[in-house]
């Protein structure tokens, strides 16, 4: 932080959600112990499920895989040491497993400045209770917008998508790939199905296996994604909520779009439609080349490879193998843009707006 520039600093003061620059290294600490204590809890009962498991495995065996997949969750990064992932013979009935990997993925999904947000609620509540307690106050003290409107939009959609893609997978696969199992099974295969499309990439079962419904949810929870500041991808629960929260009031002929009495910023909405209108752009681009490169194969299976990649999703119809150099390389040129960020990389090729003291008339063009 010694070596960065005032103006970036300011940056992460607002990514961080950090009202001071000079607490922004404290956040950044807090980050570090939050990450570690998240995982360090998810390994602890990871452990206690795969032992006696994993075949041969001795106790440091044992330890490692529940450290490797603790991260692997939290991070969302979807890679495990068994050769079929989740749905290895080895875990495939381990339901509990299934279940701490899922909320792993949501906590790593929610973005740090969410957590703070809940820390910051309970201290205060701690700190009432506290004072109440001691005589030093008569009643609690309410503080408003403790919680604020970020933090409620990406609860809320978070919610949302796990509920709602949880009960249609379970709908659409229950007699299918969740047959043979029992109603725990059922239910933690779902969560897991539901939770891991959003960048996490762990496989609950063989894509090829699923149904064409089933793949086509996976494919919408690919494209919107995890929380912003957080370790997941996509365009955001943020942008799509913004995104069709306007739809919503341009349809009923209202100009501002308000959230639990606040207002949200006209740049803060220009920039969602903008990150949706590039994402697009790349993603059209990505299977227009690969059609050609790849010629035969069918066009979903193009789009859900081209969408887990721009996605950080890591998720394919065990097409990925077969792409001849061209469409390896298309992939790898799309995976690194979805890392960097979609409008992050188009700013990087422009040059900077410059203000003018002028504005020229308005005029209206059909739509």
């Amino acid at each position: 932080m010694g070596h960065s520039s005032f103006t970036s600093k300011l940056v992460l003061k607002d990514m961080l959600n950090e009202d001071r620059i000079g607490g922004l290294f404290r956040v950044i600490l807090n980050i570090l112990f939050v990450t570690f204590f998240i995982e360090g809890i998810g390994a602890y009962f990871i452990y206690m499920d795969i032992r006696g498991v994993l075949p041969g495995a001795t106790t440091q065996d044992n330890i490692f895989f529940a450290i490797f997949h603790a991260v692997s969750a939290f991070c969302n990064a979807g890679i495990s040491t068994l050769s079929g992932n989740m749905c290895d013979p080895i875990v495939a009935h381990n339901y509990n497993l299934h279940v701490w990997i899922s909320l792993l993925i949501i906590f790593g999904g929610l973005g740090f400045p969410i957590v703070f947000n809940y820390l910051k609620l309970l201290r205060h509540f701690i700190v009432n209770t506290f004072m109440i307690a001691i005589g030093q106050q008569k009643h609690y003290i309410h503080t408003p917008r403790i919680i604020n409107i970020h933090t409620y939009i990406v609860v809320i959609s978070t919610l949302v998508l796990i509920v709602g893609g949880m009960f249609f997978y379970f709908l659409f696969e229950m007699n299918n790939t969740l047959a043979d199992l029992p109603l725990k099974g059922k239910l933690a295969d779902s969560l897991l199905g539901a939770v891991t499309p959003r960048t996490a990439g762990f496989t609950v079962a063989n894509m090829d296996a699923l149904r064409p419904v089933t793949l086509m949810l996976t494919l919408i929870l690919m494209v919107i994604g995890a929380a912003p500041m957080s370790t997941g991808g996509g365009l955001k629960v943020t942008t799509v909520f913004v995104a069709i929260a306007t739809a919503l009031n341009v349809s009923r002929e209202k100009e501002k779009v308000e959230v639990r009495k606040r207002e949200i910023s006209p740049a803060t909405i220009r920039r969602a439609f903008a990150t949706i209108v590039f994402y697009f752009i790349f993603a059209s681009l990505a299977v227009w080349i690969l059609s050609y490169t790849e010629e035969g194969t069918p066009v979903f299976t193009l789009t859900l490879e081209v969408v887990s990649a721009l996605r950080t999703v890591g998720s394919s119809l065990n097409f990925t193998p077969m792409l001849s150099m061209a469409g390896k390389l298309i992939i790898i040129c799309t995976m690194l843009i979805g890392r960097i960020g979609v409008l992050t990389f188009m700013v990087s090729f422009m040059r900077e707006y410059k203000k003018r003291d002028y504005t020229y008339p308005q005029e209206n063009i059909l739509m």
